[in-house]
């Protein structure tokens, strides 16, 4: 085990779950511990001893230490009438130097299964955000999908609804598909299809960003004359966009 490593590696570990206050202190003393002993793994330490030193609550320390140890960071056991617990670090250093690997997640049984880095598995446990992702079948590449796009009357519409330049068009019909590639939203969609939820998507995420506000601010400069109709905003203009219209069909 490397010290350097085994440090680097928990921060990271620390950027996906938060670790409390009294996480870190337990965490570093026992990797403390563990140097002093040469790097013996798994040893002994006595819990009244971790809990004078670090001056921790009981129920403090134990909510603690089973975190550390259901998140795969660290394992424990003891034997009845043995004052001291044996605990084994995981080696870090596959997680910082590569992360091609993971931490187990062991249950909190009190026996000591070990614990580890192991290769194989189809996602990153550590990564609240990670799990497989649904199998791709995509039947419109994404050029065909945008340059069918362009040429449909809707296009000018969203232009001129939000003042958005072709950059910009083109830079938020990337968004939108690389986002339903990743959730597998476009497979086995109909190049129609793919244009038609574009239209409902855009107005929606404007509106998540706060994009929306700005292109509001942009039609209030341009007042539409009294009587005339208002333009639509959000969703509304969504709806409005639900079917398909070619350039020459208007």
């Amino acid at each position: 085990m490397n010290y350097i490593a085994q440090i680097k590696g928990f921060w990271m570990l620390h950027e996906k779950h938060a670790f409390s206050a009294t996480d870190i202190s337990l965490y570093f003393y026992l990797l403390e511990v563990c140097n002093a002993a040469n790097w013996v793994n798994p040893f002994r330490r006595n819990n009244a001893k971790i809990l004078a030193d670090l001056n921790l609550a009981r129920n403090t320390f134990i909510r603690s230490r089973r975190k550390l140890k259901e998140l795969g960071i660290l394992n424990y056991s003891s034997a009845k009438g043995v004052a001291n617990v044996t605990y084994k670090l995981a080696d870090l250093e596959t997680l910082y130097r590569g992360r091609n690997k993971a931490v187990t997640t062991a249950a909190d049984t009190g026996n000591d299964t070990g614990c580890g880095l192991p290769s194989g598995l189809p996602f990153d446990p550590l990564n609240k955000n990670s799990k497989p992702k649904p199998k791709q079948v995509i039947v419109v590449p994404y050029a065909n999908a945008f340059n069918f796009f362009v040429d449909t009357a809707n296009c000018i519409l969203l232009k001129q609804r939000y003042d958005i330049e072709n950059e910009g068009v083109a830079a938020f019909f990337k968004t939108f598909y690389d986002s339903k590639i990743d959730l597998g939203d476009l497979n086995n969609k109909t190049i129609e299809e793919i244009a038609r939820n574009f239209y409902y998507w855009l107005p929606k995420h404007l509106g998540a960003t706060g994009k929306e506000k700005s292109c509001v601010k942009k039609e209030s400069i341009r007042r539409p004359e009294a009587g005339k109709h208002q333009p639509l905003r959000g969703v509304a203009a969504a709806m409005k966009f639900a079917t398909v219209k070619m350039r020459g069909e208007i």
